[in-house]
């Protein structure tokens, strides 16, 4: 992608600047990307024309990576705040995690418990038990007459 729009009229691809204002913009408002932020923004202040930024390559690391420093399952990861699954950085904690995917599955499950005891639930899985027996009926029609000599 080049900031050359002229390349092609009718490419419709937003030009490195666009994408670098529009990852400005939609980061501001996020602080756990500030990261991400003040990279697109010094993009925008000084480009290099010709120059490929490699996306893995992080110069200044915003800190440890998540988990170092929990040893034990129910400790808070280091910086966080006090009654919350967060950090002050914004991070998640592994137990605000935890919490998140289980309200998430006990959800789900209850969801399934639910539409398989209403009355279209019923209905679907008679449906269903109909076809797998109709289906092994017709197998088992098959395999008989490729017995037959």
């Amino acid at each position: 992608m080049t900031d050359d729009a002229t390349l092609d009229p009718t490419d419709s691809t937003p030009s490195d600047r666009e994408v670098l204002e529009t990852v400005v913009a939609l980061t501001a408002s996020r602080p756990a990307l500030a990261a991400v932020r003040e990279a697109a923004s010094s993009l925008l202040a000084d480009p290099e024309p010709g120059v490929t930024v490699d996306a893995e390559i992080v110069d200044d690391p915003v800190g440890p990576p998540v988990g170092v420093g929990v040893t034990e399952p129910g400790l808070a990861a280091p910086g966080a705040v006090e009654g919350s699954t967060w950090t002050a950085n914004g991070v998640p904690t592994w137990d605000g995690v935890r919490e998140r995917v289980e309200g998430r599955s006990g959800s789900a499950m209850g969801a399934a418990e639910l539409d398989a005891e209403s009355a279209a639930g019923r209905t679907e899985a008679e449906k269903f038990a109909e076809r797998e027996r109709a289906g092994k009926a017709r197998l088992e029609e098959i395999r008989k007459s490729m017995r037959r000599p």
